[in-house]
């Protein structure tokens, strides 16, 4: 039995591509196992921050030492084979010639390989392999299985349609890693949907890189094509329409410019859109969004805040934030403060700067906000992070949600009976029973909330996950 194993780093993006890795594994006859196990480790890597790529090489090293059963990391894993590394992702691509000699590394693979055919010529470098692969979803980087098997970690299975960069933000690298523009064709997007809401996935989130340059040939929006309309509201549609047993439809992200007219009729006619909206504020300065090089201004975010306000009945929104971005005055600060207590977040992404090399904004070194004064600035994001995730949840007690109900780790005999699941609105619900099962949709009462938790009562199971599945 060949076993492999992979570890993710990152973003939705790596999470929805390593799944797509595992089913080409699969494919040709390897089976998933943990990593002290595994014949073969895969890091698939995170270059999206000066920590991010420091904790990939951390995490190659770690698979490269790792023991075996126990046994010095000479020797082989269970069944004879000696483990062997391959590392990909966003830090394999930006650091290639340092990932290629760091010890034990067997094969670097890029965002500009053709990652379906150089895996498989070195899984032929040892077995043939065993089977024939599924068909593949487009072409060169994008040849990986289109995802039609149960996604493990969560009920909800992301739905990659979108990836490549060009907007070329000051702080960040990725438009040099992820450099082409590619949406997936709607036939493959659409047979990709059924397949994952018939494994079980009543709940889809769209990703990409830059969501909103779906259909166009660059994230630019003064540049993008609007003679068909919005491709994103057409493809929410046609998944909408034509996907049976899709339930709830997330998206990975909005910005100002991404919700036009169209768009945001198509978000409140369909039903299984949810109300919960991740928005990128970045920062409420209009200076610092222009030295960012992002596509709007402060008043043109607290517009996006009022039309999604109108549009839906409490929606939940969630955000990240960089703090200490070079230049940002305590003035600055207070602007995105203000942004903030106006949006209420229920949920905030708090990083502070990180000067990536290779990016614009790394070289404004005179302009670096230092340490103690980013802390302080992350402090108080915290302390109304948890404000307003308190009062939102507040509003819906002795109120009916409906949750998804999750997938636990062990549980201590106590609270054997302890479930939980994420709502509509994004929160996820503790109740306690004794007959449900993971996948089920439950309604469920909220009784009580705390800083960290919300706690309702079991009314009824709405639908099984078996019951799902057949629909």
């Amino acid at each position: 039995m060949r076993t492999f194993s992979i570890q993710t780093l990152g973003c939705k993006v790596n999470q929805y591509e390593s799944e797509q890795i595992a089913t080409l594994l699969r494919s040709y006859g390897w089976v998933e196992s943990d990593a002290q196990a595994a014949q073969l480790r895969i890091i698939n890597s995170c270059s999206v921050t000066v920590e991010a790529a420091s904790k990939s090489r951390q995490s190659v090293r770690q698979a490269v030492k790792l023991p075996v059963a126990g046994q010095p990391v000479a020797m082989d894993p269970p069944g004879g084979l000696k483990s062997r590394v391959i590392v990909m992702g966003c830090w394999a691509t930006s650091d290639r010639e340092t990932a290629s000699r760091l010890p034990g590394v067997d094969r670097v693979l890029t965002h500009q390989d053709d990652i379906a055919q150089r895996l498989k010529e070195f899984l032929s470098e040892g077995t043939a392999p065993a089977a024939t692969p599924p068909r593949l979803g487009s072409v060169g980087a994008h040849a990986l299985p289109l995802l039609g098997e149960r996604q493990a970690q969560h009920q909800r299975a992301f739905l990659k349609i979108q990836d490549g960069c060009d907007a070329r933000c000051t702080y960040c690298i990725i438009p040099r890693l992820r450099t082409s523009l590619w949406s997936k064709p709607p036939d493959e997007l659409l047979k990709e949907a059924r397949q994952l809401v018939a494994a079980g996935h009543i709940e889809l989130i769209l990703t990409g890189i830059f969501l909103s340059a779906y259909g166009q040939k660059t994230a630019l929006r003064r540049r993008q094509s609007k003679a068909a309309g919005n491709p994103l509201a057409r493809i929410i549609e046609t998944l909408c329409a034509g996907v049976p047993g899709l339930r709830r439809l997330r998206l990975s992200s909005l910005e100002p410019g991404d919700l036009d007219d169209d768009l945001l009729q198509v978000l409140r006619s369909q039903a299984q859109v949810v109300p919960h909206f991740h928005l990128p504020l970045q920062s409420g300065s209009s200076a610092i969004l222009r030295k960012m090089n992002r596509q709007y201004t402060r008043d043109d975010f607290l517009r996006l805040l009022d039309r999604i306000d109108l549009a839906f009945d409490r929606p939940a929104l969630t955000t990240d934030i960089i703090v200490g971005f070079p230049g940002e005055t305590d003035a600055d600060f207070q602007q995105t403060l203000e942004v903030v207590d106006r949006a209420r977040f229920i949920h905030m992404h708090v990083f502070p700067f990180s000067p990536r090399p290779g990016t614009a904004a790394a070289r404004w070194e005179r302009d670096f906000v230092r340490g103690p004064i980013v802390g302080r600035r992350i402090d108080l994001l915290r302390r109304r992070e948890i404000e307003f995730s308190l009062a939102f949840r507040s509003t819906f007690i002795g109120q009916p949600v409906q949750l998804l109900v999750e997938r636990d780790a062990a549980r201590p005999p106590a609270f054997a009976s302890v479930r939980h699941g994420r709502c509509q609105r994004y929160f996820d619900v503790h109740f306690e029973s004794e007959t449900v099962e993971t996948g089920d949709l439950v309604d469920v009462r909220i009784d009580r909330v705390t800083p960290t938790r919300t706690f309702g009562t079991m009314l009824s199971i709405a639908a099984t996950r078996t019951e799902l599945c057949s629909a």
